[in-house]
């Protein structure tokens, strides 16, 4: 029998993570998925930190799905999509619904990307603060 652990319930989501990413419309739906959960999230002052580090994750999906930005490896855009499916999943290793501790876990994984890729975050961090310098918001 499996054990239900943050690492068996990662690694599904990293073996779907390659088909959603080759796909504009699945990629499209896991973007509008997360910002809707980023929304409803956001209202909790102690998932600020969280909810932050997801839109610009999703920021960074948006930009590399239309061309603006590839400065990053496959392999990472593979890690934070599979980061996307599970903080977007209501069932994984602590079921979202369990309030107070049902987000710790997508915390957790969001802390092992971050530490994992850093460098390739920050350089598309660095990049959008740039190009919001050059281009005026509308």
């Amino acid at each position: 029998m499996e054990r239900h652990t943050i690492g068996n319930y990662f690694n599904r989501m990293k073996s779907k993570a390659a088909v959603i990413l080759d796909d504009d419309h699945q990629t499209g739906e896991l973007i509008t998925n997360a910002e809707k959960k980023t929304e409803s999230a956001q209202n909790n002052s102690s998932l600020r930190e969280l909810t932050s580090q997801v839109k610009a994750l999703i920021r960074l999906v948006k930009h590399y799905r239309d061309g603006s930005y590839r400065h990053v490896s496959k392999k990472s855009m593979m890690l934070i999509v599979a980061a996307l499916l599970y903080f977007v999943s209501p069932i994984d290793a602590v079921p979202d619904f369990l309030v107070g501790i049902g987000l710790l876990d997508d915390a957790a994984v969001l802390a092992f990307l971050y530490k994992t890729i850093k460098k390739e975050i920050d350089h598309y961090m660095e990049w959008e603060e740039e190009e919001q310098t050059i281009k005026p918001a509308p």
